[in-house]
């Protein structure tokens, strides 16, 4: 396993270790986020635990084994300035959650490198780490608010997509079967525009939009990311199914986000 990409910051990150009041940028969070897109690519359980390792109790067929990751995940060529001269507010919240956090300003860039150690992977698993890889980057975001324009990464360098129809062929190419969705220029091109309607959601339908009550939580299924098209900033939707992005666009008719404006890619 060899991987690599040159990766860019579309909008600010909310990542952290042990202090609260510092960003920082994990590599152990980016793995997690790999290991999420495997799974959501189909990877099963034994094969996410082939490649990135796993307890004794984790698998199916491989219960009772601990396995280390055939994976090193490694971050170089930081190029990634702290949002100055404050913190900056978490996307969609109120009261003392809107409190400002700890950040990485817009605009920054980093390498990532993913390599094998311990016996080599099968060629089969290392392309489905790789897709998950590449699908992360194109629809998926990293730290808090990952899922309201939170933490928004782009790839950069030969190859990336360029166009909506350019972008739904890289991800039929990586296996990526998840309906996508892109909001019409009438939303905004500019980064405060999106975020402000990326961040215009309701409450209510926990299928679509999740809900966090105390420590009972469901991660949103609905996804809003700001990715770079045609040389501009545009606002993607996209969820696990069709009708998780049907139910979103009757209910938030009306908002910032304008539903009736959103498109498949190769619509």
């Amino acid at each position: 396993m060899n991987w690599q990409r040159d990766i860019e910051l579309l909008t600010p990150l909310f990542n952290r270790g042990a202090y609260q009041d510092t960003a920082e940028l994990r590599p152990t969070s980016i793995r997690g986020m790999a290991r999420w897109w495997f799974r959501a690519l189909g990877g099963s359980a034994d094969e996410e635990k082939q490649a990135f390792g796993g307890m004794n109790r984790f698998g199916e067929q491989l219960q009772g084994c601990t396995i280390a990751s055939h994976l090193v995940f490694r971050v170089s060529h930081v190029q990634i300035e702290r949002a100055e001269p404050k913190p900056l507010t978490l996307p969609h919240k109120s009261g003392g959650q809107a409190s400002p956090q700890a950040a990485f300003a817009p605009g920054g860039r980093f390498r990532l490198s993913v390599v094998g150690r311990l016996q080599p992977l099968a060629p089969d698993l290392r392309t489905k780490v790789a897709n998950a890889l590449d699908t992360w980057l194109l629809l998926g975001a990293l730290g808090l608010r990952a899922n309201r324009s939170g933490g928004n990464l782009w790839p950069m360098g030969e190859g990336v997509p360029s166009s909506p129809a350019g972008l739904g062929e890289r991800l039929r190419t990586l296996g990526c079967r998840w309906p996508v969705m892109l909001a019409g220029r009438e939303v905004g091109v500019t980064l405060s525009d999106l975020r402000a309607a990326a961040t215009d959601t309701v409450n209510g339908a926990a299928g679509v939009f999740g809900y966090a009550k105390g420590r009972d939580r469901l991660a949103s299924a609905l996804k809003f990311k700001i990715v770079r098209l045609e040389g501009q900033l545009r606002l993607l939707m996209t969820a696990p199914e069709q009708g998780v992005l049907d139910e979103a666009r009757r209910a938030l008719a009306g908002h910032r986000c304008k539903p009736e404006t959103w498109k498949p890619l190769d619509g």
